[in-house]
């Protein structure tokens, strides 16, 4: 990309910015953002570009350089009042090496009239993308990433943004996930802002080719947060180089739009993004109820650090030493004895198997704990969720619907009787209107005679909040609240739903457990 030799039209990806901005005050008064379809062409013999979107088309010739140096050439033509400048990046703003086979661009068409500049500005990347047969289908791999883009915001002071960070694929189960921080810099005063969640943060799926990839994204500006979408594709003979763009909005009217390059970088380590496929440490925040459920750090394969939830549950460290035969295949057990200061406690902690290891439904993203801690002859049970969380506000774009469908545990406690329970769930989501519906059907079996009882049906409904992907409502039977469930959108896509709840069930029993679904 950095010597074209031949004339040739490029495969790319685009989002476009069409925002008005007062002069005068150098503020903006509004701003949209979406993908857009570019058409990019080199003449060789001219050594001219011809670029054209959504109904506005240019050429820049060699002798419409304006300025050019080690990290871009930037083209302007003018005429009259309108000016067109096209800027292509040889090199990285952060000072990384230049790409060979992607490159990063922007188009941007202005109008000045009466004091208002109204502007399209189209982020890009582009170059020679890796063949479908080509592409990795095992491992995984880290990809350091440099970034540039636009930001507005009624009422505030236009800005670009450049940063870098890591992307990480995994080949193997077709996702990837990055977060990369940026630096703002005012269009207008010069001022720079940075650090305090000034970041890109998105995830998705590789196509079924695994050229392509797409999913959520949310840039992260001194303005605010908006959400939107991320696209982009693989770059080189064997994916060695990655492009993408991304366009972002919210209900305040900030909109901004970018692009990100990457090259792989051994010195990388991929984050994980899977329970299934962990190969490094691995701190996960475990949710129970309305608030914190602790923290699981996974150590390796045989090893984990659990930080309970209150000082007086027994947690620690547990090792294959601890681990124990489970009366459930598809749960790993552990027991241990400690006491932190409130006396003796035998623990026992199960952890629900992810993957194909289990046999009654194969979680990816999502799972759930279940410990039992007895002291002094009297046990406390907690229930909570963990894994790979979908990302705040990754959903708040989000339209349509989609159902989710699973299991239920859980633990009954009546007067004189305490049950194992289990059950089906499952939740039906409205994205748009952020509410969601469900259902939970429970069965208890009695842990001193074995006898069983069916707690019967109950129906759950709430909404979400997508500051954090989590979900909040109440459970009920023939229209009357009897209990509460908290959940939350694992993922990037938010493939899986899992979280906990609490009923009070028929008879006097008092049922709490956890939910773990995936979405159908």
């Amino acid at each position: 990309m950095t010597d074209l030799k031949v004339s040739q039209s490029f495969i790319n990806d685009a989002a476009t910015l069409k925002g008005t901005w007062d002069l005068p005050t150098g503020t903006a008064i509004e701003g949209t953002s979406k993908s857009s379809a570019l058409s990019i062409r080199y003449d060789a013999g001219s050594g001219s570009y011809s670029v054209s979107s959504d109904g506005r088309n240019q050429s820049f010739s060699a002798s419409d350089v304006s300025s050019q140096d080690a990290y871009d050439t930037m083209y302007r033509r003018t005429d009259g009042s309108r000016s067109e400048t096209l800027i292509l990046v040889k090199q990285p703003y952060t000072g990384t090496a230049a790409k060979r086979y992607v490159a990063m661009g922007s188009w941007q068409s202005s109008t000045v009239i009466e004091g208002r500049q109204s502007t399209e500005f189209t982020s890009f990347t582009y170059g020679l993308p890796t063949a479908s047969a080509m592409v990795p289908r095992t491992g995984a791999a880290a990809y350091g990433i440099d970034m540039f883009g636009l930001v507005t915001m009624p009422g505030e002071e236009p800005m670009s943004f450049q940063g870098s960070g890591k992307l990480s694929v995994d080949f193997a189960q077709g996702i990837f996930t990055t977060q990369t921080y940026a630096t703002e810099d005012g269009l207008v005063t010069d001022k720079g802002v940075s650090g305090g969640g000034i970041e890109l943060r998105a995830g998705g799926s590789l196509s079924s080719d695994g050229g392509t990839f797409a999913g959520n994204a949310v840039y992260g500006s001194s303005y605010g947060q908006a959400s939107g979408t991320i696209a982009g594709r693989l770059y080189g003979p064997n994916g060695e180089e990655l492009g993408a763009t991304f366009q972002t909005s919210n209900a305040a009217g900030m909109a901004a739009v970018g692009s990100l390059v990457g090259s792989r970088d051994a010195t990388l380590t991929p984050d994980g993004q899977t329970l299934t496929t962990l190969t490094s440490g691995q701190y996960f925040y475990a949710r129970s109820g309305s608030s914190g459920g602790g923290s699981i750090t996974w150590l390796n394969s045989e090893t984990f650090d659990y930080a309970p939830y209150s000082s007086d549950m027994v947690g620690g460290r547990f090792t294959i030493n601890e681990k124990v035969v489970s009366k459930d295949a598809n749960f790993t057990a552990y027991a241990k004895t400690g006491d932190n200061g409130y006396g003796p406690q035998q623990v026992l902690l199960e952890l629900y198997k992810p993957g194909s290891a289990n046999s009654e439904l194969a979680l990816t993203y999502a799972s759930f704990g279940h410990w039992a801690g007895t002291r002094a002859g009297s046990t406390q049970d907690f229930y909570f969720t963990y894994g790979f969380a979908t990302g705040g506000n990754f959903l708040a774009a989000r339209t349509g619907k989609a159902r989710y469908e699973g299991l239920a545990y859980g633990t009954g406690t009546g007067a004189s009787a305490r049950y194992d329970v289990k059950g089906t769930s499952s939740f039906d989501v409205d994205f748009g209107a952020q509410t969601f519906g469900g259902a939970l059907a429970l069965a208890g079996t009695d842990r001193a005679s074995g006898g069983r009882t069916d707690f019967g049906s109950f129906e759950m409904a709430g909404t979400l909040a997508v500051r954090d992907s989590s979900l909040a409502g109440v459970v009920s039977r023939g229209g009357a609240s009897v209990g509460s469930v908290n959940a939350q959108f694992f993922g990037a896509d938010a493939q899986e739903v899992a979280g906990t709840f609490y009923v009070n069930a028929p008879a006097g029993v008092g049922i709490q457990g956890a939910i773990v679904t995936k979405r159908r």
